[in-house]
């Protein structure tokens, strides 16, 4: 369970949809659907001409999403739609830096999540 107040959930997803890890504090949401979903609209807006998705808000919740060229991942940060999105962008820059040092020496595409690299993760938050 994700332990920071100022973000919610932590999203790492594949380029592809495929997720890698999700922290959640409340209710389960399905990995496909919601990594599918996110891919959609970033296919969608570059059909369009426009640039990638940054940052997605609603009434009572604020997705910040940051991208990762090497590898080819999203990171994905929820939180409350009033929390600084230039502190959820640090954080989430900090666990992009762990995530790609943490796995540097891993074969392309290949990350095991076990309960201790989760935890090392979700201690960033």
């Amino acid at each position: 369970m994700v332990s920071s107040d100022l973000i919610d959930e932590l999203w790492i997803i594949k380029a592809d949809g495929t997720t890698i890890l999700n922290e959640r504090k409340d209710l389960a949401i399905d990995e496909l659907l919601f990594g599918g979903f996110l891919v959609a609209i970033n296919s969608f807006l570059i059909e369009i001409g426009l640039e990638q998705c940054q940052t997605i808000i609603t009434d009572n919740a604020k997705l910040t999403i940051l991208y990762s060229s090497s590898p080819s991942l999203i990171f994905i940060a929820g939180s409350s739609p009033i929390a600084s999105e230039k502190e959820v962008n640090e954080k989430l820059k900090v666990i992009r830096l762990t995530f790609t040092t943490h796995f540097k020496n891993w074969a392309k595409d290949q990350y095991v999540i076990d309960k201790k690299t989760k935890k090392l993760f979700t201690s960033l938050l």
